[in-house]
């Protein structure tokens, strides 16, 4: 299970484009014993970054008159980062029982408007209202692409020339599934069906071997609807599948 940190007031400012905040444990939960850090001084965390592993400390214990007693692992509790930054300060032990808002961590925060893959992009900028915009990367804006983080202003920004796009394309968005829809995928290959047109695929070592072949006239359907609609694919499988079957078929055709 997963445990959101709350954030407490950000502390003294580290110069123009920093501020140390302090994630305190979630005032709704439950006492929490600490049992690992996934984080250290200096690690780059982003929104959602798992800091440690905790574990729940039954009411019957809270008293602290008992012994600690080995943690149950599948009650464990993931204390996650809600914002992104540079991690400063540990502020808790190991073995440590961690009362609902106690600060966990400090961070220094990342205000860099575009954040990829932990690197921090800067745009020069030279009027002063835009830097007064600029924010925390936290909102993920490309499917292909989730590590490219981006401030909410600057999504704001994007999702208005997006909608610009559209205007002047005359075109409206359309979401369309790709498992029922546009193809079918199944485990199960019957032998004596024709190979023609079938893909045959794995997403990793010892997974199962996967059978996918597109749907009839799907080909003909995307090239006459793509004329009148910007396409979004979605899938509930997992990204590597859906990177899978697009790049397979988008060479293909």
């Amino acid at each position: 299970m997963e445990e959101p940190a709350d954030s407490g007031g950000g502390g003294a400012a580290q110069g123009p484009m920093a501020q140390v905040a302090e994630i305190r444990c979630p005032i709704a939960a439950r006492p929490m014993r600490l049992l690992e850090w996934k984080v250290k001084p200096g690690s780059l965390v982003n929104v959602d970054s798992v800091l440690a592993l905790c574990a729940p400390i039954p009411p019957e214990k809270e008293s602290g008159s008992h012994p600690p007693e080995q943690p149950n692992r599948l009650s464990e509790k993931k204390l996650k980062s809600d914002r992104a930054g540079v991690v400063k300060e540990l502020c808790c032990q190991i073995g440590q029982v961690i009362s609902p808002g106690v600060v966990v961590v400090r961070v220094e925060e990342c205000s860099h408007p575009i954040v990829m893959k932990g690197l921090l992009y800067t745009r020069t900028q030279t009027n002063t209202k835009q830097q007064a915009l600029i924010s925390t990367a936290n909102v993920s804006m490309v499917h292909s692409v989730p590590e490219l983080m981006v401030s909410s202003e600057q999504a704001e920004q994007l999702g208005r020339e997006d909608q610009q796009r559209l205007h002047r394309n005359k075109k409206l968005v359309l979401m369309v599934d790709l498992d029922q829809t546009l193809i079918h995928t199944t485990e199960h290959h019957c032998q004596l069906m024709s190979n023609k047109g079938i893909f045959h695929f794995q997403l990793g070592r010892g997974e199962p071997m996967l059978h996918t072949r597109l749907r009839p006239h799907c080909k003909d359907f995307l090239e006459k609807i793509a004329k009148l609609y910007e396409l979004h694919v979605f899938t509930f499988g997992s990204r590597l599948y859906a990177h899978t079957i697009a790049g397979k078929y988008t060479h293909q055709h």
